[in-house]
């Protein structure tokens, strides 16, 4: 036995006895895990508000680096990040569209489906956000400046993360009426 004697002696008894209580520590009770919580729950836990286009969010990140935009001379942070949470049953977001590209980064929950359209006539793309990259799922999705799009969560809730580069500004944003969809939708 290599622990009990040799080189290691006492201090590999030491190290045996580390790792085994390390690997206790860190075993979770698989029951208070976020997949196991409500969407409720989620919201509270990380202070999400109601969104405009439905679902929850928070910003959790402004850069104090800014940029100005050439077309009117507008400052803005260079980047900003939220988390937003979706509810299955809530049904798709609204259509919306953003002056800045977007990045969106999967984090729990149930796949969720970004229907995107540059408003054209040509079919809308739909992108699978979700962890499964052997199912046709992406982690992240990027969708730019200007691309209409709307969420589906394809089950309870989905958390995502949201990353908007320029910055996010409420003025940058624009709903589509209720019942709109782009053409080609």
């Amino acid at each position: 036995m290599l622990f009990k004697s040799g080189i290691f002696g006492s201090f590999g008894l030491l190290i045996a006895a580390s790792i085994g209580s390390h690997a206790a520590i860190v075993q979770r009770d698989s029951s208070t895990s976020i997949s196991h919580r409500s969407a409720q729950e989620i919201v509270k836990q990380l202070n999400l508000i109601p969104n405009d286009e439905k679902g929850y969010y928070v910003q959790t990140f402004e850069d104090s680096d800014t940029v100005i935009r050439t077309s009117d001379n507008a400052t803005r942070s260079a980047s900003t990040e939220i988390y937003y949470l979706l509810e299955g049953a809530s049904g798709s977001s609204y259509w919306h569209r953003v002056d800045a590209t977007e990045v969106w980064h999967y984090y729990a929950g149930a796949p969720l489906t970004l229907s995107l359209s540059n408003n054209t006539g040509t079919p809308t793309v739909e992108k699978l956000l979700g962890p499964d990259i052997f199912n046709n799922q992406q982690p992240q999705v990027v969708i730019p400046k200007g691309t209409w799009q709307s969420a589906l969560s394809h089950g309870e809730w989905t958390l995502v993360g949201n990353t908007v580069a320029p910055g996010f500004v409420p003025e940058g944003v624009e709903l589509a009426p209720p019942g709109w969809k782009p053409k080609g939708a």
